[in-house]
Order: structure tokens, then sequence, then C-alpha cells
């Protein structure tokens, strides 16, 4: 039977905090989900523990457990090709949910459905609160921290700026479907990131809408696939100064890696995205291939920059050395 609410973990070497991250979804208000893992080969006990808490919980299932993925985008492109919720919410291993993370996402969700129907491609995403190894608090809004503006959410605008943390993320089996075609496809190394990728397809495809509260304790421990690092605006304008030449190649290197994810998203979606997206999608893709000029002009009209002045600064100074 299609579960209404799937979660999706991908875990590896996660002993130290899964138990508790568990625990909080168990802790949900809404108790009618299914939790799948995938561990990815872990050499501690993570195995172990999530197995117990199988036995004692039906609705939590190991769906894998023996296929090194080698990365958390392979082990969740893996897990969202088998999965089969009508809602499917993204979990990382170590973090802590807060009780009516899934009822807010949920309201929200039908609230996106009403409004654009549900049958169009629908990615909800919540702010998250920093905390550090311990739950402590670094930050009560990580979206602030790090310099970024939720309301951000068109295609053109993602494609500059991810503002999607795969672990306060949700989407409508509609969105599933269109990644379940995707992601079997064998080309996911050249995502940067699976959430940033998910959320590029929901803005070319449907609607990338807010849930506008934190509803996770987005844990820093040292360890994490990725993290938060707080944005400051001194620090990015004086990289235009300062060691100019290497930070420059490796924003080029970052921007070519960023095209050859948008390019990887206009191909798998050239059967399904709107004239709109697919134009901005080309436009993106193609800036690699214009004069100088032209390029700048691109990123004007389409408007493909970051919400920071300086960041924008930064950018255009990146477009200019493609």
């Amino acid at each position: 039977m299609q579960p209404d609410i799937e979660i999706l973990m991908a875990t590896y070497n996660g002993e130290e905090y899964i138990e508790q991250q568990i625990a909080s979804i168990q802790q949900q208000t809404l108790r009618n989900w299914t939790l799948s893992i995938s561990d990815d080969c872990s050499t501690d006990g993570t195995l172990d523990i999530i197995t117990r808490l199988a036995a004692q919980d039906a609705r939590i299932r190991i769906v894998s457990h023996d296929v090194r993925h080698g990365s958390p985008q392979a082990n969740f492109n893996a897990l969202m090709a088998q999965a089969s919720g009508r809602y499917v919410f993204l979990a990382d291993q170590d973090d802590l949910w807060h009780a009516n993370k899934l009822a807010l996402f949920m309201q929200r969700m039908h609230a996106a459905e009403a409004q654009y129907g549900s049958d169009t491609p629908l990615l909800a995403f919540s702010d998250l609160v920093v905390v550090d190894a311990h739950n402590y608090v670094i930050a009560p809004s990580f979206l602030r921290f790090i310099g970024r503006d939720p309301h951000r959410t068109q295609l053109n605008e993602l494609l500059a700026q991810n503002l999607v943390t795969g672990c306060a993320s949700a989407m409508n089996s509609t969105l599933r479907d269109v990644l379940q075609s995707i992601v079997t496809h064998g080309d996911g190394d050249r995502m940067i990131m699976h959430d940033w990728c998910y959320a590029l397809v929901a803005a070319a495809l449907g609607h990338v809408v807010y849930v506008d509260q934190a509803t996770v304790n987005y844990r820093q421990h040292g360890d994490n696939a990725m993290g938060a690092h707080g944005y400051s605006g001194l620090k990015t304008l004086m990289s235009l100064i300062v060691h100019r030449a290497p930070i420059r190649r490796r924003r080029v290197a970052r921007m070519h890696r960023m095209i050859d994810q948008a390019a990887y998203v206009r191909d798998a979606l050239a059967a399904y995205a709107r004239p709109s997206g697919l134009e901005t999608l080309d436009a993106y893709c193609a800036l690699p291939q214009l004069p100088r000029r032209r390029r700048v002009r691109t990123v004007f009209r389409y408007r493909f920059w970051p919400k920071k002045l300086t960041d924008r600064l930064v950018e255009l100074s990146t477009v200019r050395a493609l």
C-alpha cells in the first residue's frame, strides 16, 4: 500500500546521532508515516542501531545496506528511485526534527496543491535552527545566517544560489515521479547536491514554496557532508581584492559545475519543462560559449544573480572570467 508520507534517510557512519534523529521523527504529531533507510555500507554501529529500531517500529524499514553508493546524493537518488509515498520527505542522520515538522509541511503542501493543482510538481522547504554538536543554538535562522532570502524561489534565482536544504524539504508525488525518471539515468555525479538539483527541477516544472518557520535543528559537528557557514559581506568583498587569482579560479571552476548541473537538468527535462523553463536553462547553460559582454548582458537579462550586492559583484567577476 502506498504510504501517505514517506521519509527517505541516507545513512553512513552515523552511530553518534542517528538514534536521536529517529526518535525526533517518532515524536512527530503526525504519526502516519514510513521511514525508508538506505545505509551506505557503514563501518561503525549505524546498521546495528537502525536494525534494532526497525524491529521495534514497523514504520521503519531498511531498503538497502549492502550497496556502496559513495556519496549522499547517490544514496538519496537510489532512495528516490524506489520511493512510493504520496508525499516524500528527506532526512539526514544527524539532525533533530521539531515535533510539528510533518504537520507544518503538510499544511503548506495542501495549500500549494489547492493553489496550483495536485498534478503540478511541488517542492516545499523550511528554515532551520543551526545548532552545535550538543544541540546548543548557534543561529536561530539558517537562512539569515548564510545570507539568503527564502522568497527567491524562481528558476533563474535558484540557478545562481540554492536555498533548499534537503533535510528541511518535501515534495508531492508529481515531482517524485519526475525525479524518478531522472535519477535512474545514472548521471547523478553531475549534481552538485541532490537537494539543489531537486529544487531546480521543481522550479522548472512547477513551484518551490516556503514553510515560514524553522522545522529542524541542523547539527554542526565537523563531519557534515554539507555545513552552515555564516555570511560575511566584508569577507566576500575582500576576496575580490586579496588573493584574487586563486579565489577566482575556484569560483570559475564552481560556476562551471553549476552550469553542468543546469545542463543535466535541462537535458533530463527536455520532454517536460515549460518553454520558459527551458529557455531559462538554455540561457544559463550557454554562458561559457558567449563573448564576455554578452555573458554579462545575459546575466542582467535573466537576473541570474544572488541576493546580496557583494555576491552579485563576485558573480559578475566570475562570469567575465568564464
